[in-house]
């Protein structure tokens, strides 16, 4: 009977020890159950005047060992016994829908202001370069269906329409994929699964959707090209499991698959090219026929809309189409432009992520783009030559990074000349200041640095320009 004791006592502090030794301590991790940042470190947080004991606790809830595993076993087990959605991105509908759970309800603030002025920022930057923009609303499923919410949810998303208010006062180009959503929608065709994805379009959506970010392209004049149906094979797979969960289900989906050859250069390019850690999406695909009818280079910073399935829509009617996942990244938009130096650019955010987790309010607010150099051609001009140790260039298999050292501490903006072309220089906190170029691109014996001080402009040259 003892050793039966020691036997159990021993199992029992086995199991405690388990979620202690597998108790997750990456950073920037996150969970692929409910889709978002696990809770920080809290050394941090309590320095930052947090309260001590809620961020120790969130942390603990958040990284202790098994966390994902003990979820989907106590959802399974609810959902079997109860038929209920115990589940931390999922929540019922009516006649068996699946939402995502959105949380409350956001309320339109300065927040979503200073993500219009963003937006305005990145336009701005983009035409003053002559690079045609467009920004993409894509709606929740919650919204397009709200008429299978469960009853006493009360969904409201007043605040979308102000925020497209203020992108109209803006003079912002965008695009709305409520609208046409609806549209199929009330047609009878099924642009949402039924269950399988609680929170993003089905195929067929991604079709409809993709196709009307195309035309708003068009509208602006950009020679794109609108899919078809009869570029597709279409059929019908049957999902066993909700998304990132193992709750059974037994639902068909729509699949489309794509006719046209298209090469990928994703596994070329993605070791030079930087990227949130936690965001990290980066695709490249060239499709030969399309950049043969003249389609154009195509920068697109997009979530998971597009990154899931909207993609295969984009590489069957871009020419070049490089993507980057939008969260985080595009505060470091100028980086991407001198990089991929794209003939036009899309911005795509869902309904849901204009959150601090994704897009933190701090950056929003501070992010400043430079001005054209043409915009400071009326300024007086001083000529230094370009000392040997003033820049050092990096080389990759694609790229070379070319870092300027010794500029002022008045410098505003700084530029990288070589001929014709002008490249941005972006400002490290070390205050050395960089920019990412293919090499083809440039020949660096050739190069001048342009710094914008107040008042004047200090151009170095190498010697023997």
């Amino acid at each position: 009977m003892k050793k039966l004791k020691i036997f159990f006592i021993v199992i029992f502090f086995v199991l405690l020890a388990i979620p202690v030794v597998t108790f997750n301590t990456e950073e920037n991790a996150v969970s692929e159950v409910d889709n978002r940042m696990l809770a920080a470190n809290p050394v941090s947080a309590i320095r930052e005047g947090e309260d001590a004991t809620q961020a120790i606790e969130n942390y603990v809830n958040d990284r202790i060992g098994l966390r994902n595993e003990m979820i989907k076993l106590y959802t399974v087990g609810h959902d079997k016994i109860f038929h209920e959605m115990i589940h931390p991105s999922y929540v019922y509908g009516q006649d068996g829908y699946v939402f995502l759970n959105t949380g409350g309800n956001p309320v339109f603030g300065d927040y979503h202001i200073a993500f219009a002025d963003m937006i305005k920022t990145i336009q701005d930057y983009c035409e003053a370069r002559e690079i045609p923009f467009l920004f993409v609303f894509e709606p929740a499923k919650t919204t397009v269906l709200q008429e299978e919410l469960e009853e006493g949810w009360n969904y409201d998303n007043r605040w979308v329409q102000q925020f497209l208010k203020e992108l109209d006062q803006r003079e912002i180009h965008y695009v709305d994929n409520t609208e046409i959503l609806e549209e199929k929608t009330e047609e009878g065709e099924a642009v949402f699964n039924k269950k399988y994805d609680g929170g993003h379009w089905n195929e067929l959506g991604a079709f409809y959707g993709v196709n009307h970010i195309l035309e708003g392209l068009s509208e602006q004049g950009v020679p794109v090209h609108i899919n078809t149906k009869e570029e597709f094979l279409i059929h019908e797979e049957t999902m066993e499991k909700l998304l990132l969960s193992d709750i059974p289900i037994h639902e068909k989906i729509p699949v489309y698959e794509r006719k046209a050859d298209v090469e990928c250069l994703t596994e070329q390019y993605s070791p030079e090219v930087r990227r949130d850690e936690s965001f990290n999406h980066f695709n490249y695909y060239v499709n030969e026929q399309k950049v043969a009818e003249g389609v154009p280079r195509t920068l697109v910073f997009q979530g998971s809309y597009l990154n899931g399935l909207g993609s295969k829509f984009l590489e069957n009617s871009l020419g070049e189409y490089i993507s980057v996942h939008d969260y985080r990244n595009i505060f470091d938009f100028d980086y991407y432009l001198t990089m991929f130096q794209p003939e036009c650019v899309v911005f795509e955010v869902a309904e849901y992520t204009f959150i601090e987790d994704y897009f933190p309010y701090e950056q929003i607010k501070t992010m400043n783009l430079p001005p054209v150099l043409e915009s400071f051609e009326e300024m007086p001009e001083e000529n230094l030559t370009m000392p040997e140790t003033m820049y050092q260039v990096e080389e990759g298999q694609i790229y070379e990074v070319i870092s300027i050292e010794g500029l002022s501490a008045d410098t505003q903006y700084a530029y990288l000349q070589e001929g014709n072309q002008v490249f941005d220089l972006v400002r490290r906190e070390d205050g050395v200041y960089t920019t990412t170029v293919e090499k083809q691109l440039l020949n660096v014996d050739n190069i001048s640095i342009i710094a914008v001080e107040s008042g004047k402009k200090v151009c170095y040259h190498k010697e023997n320009r």
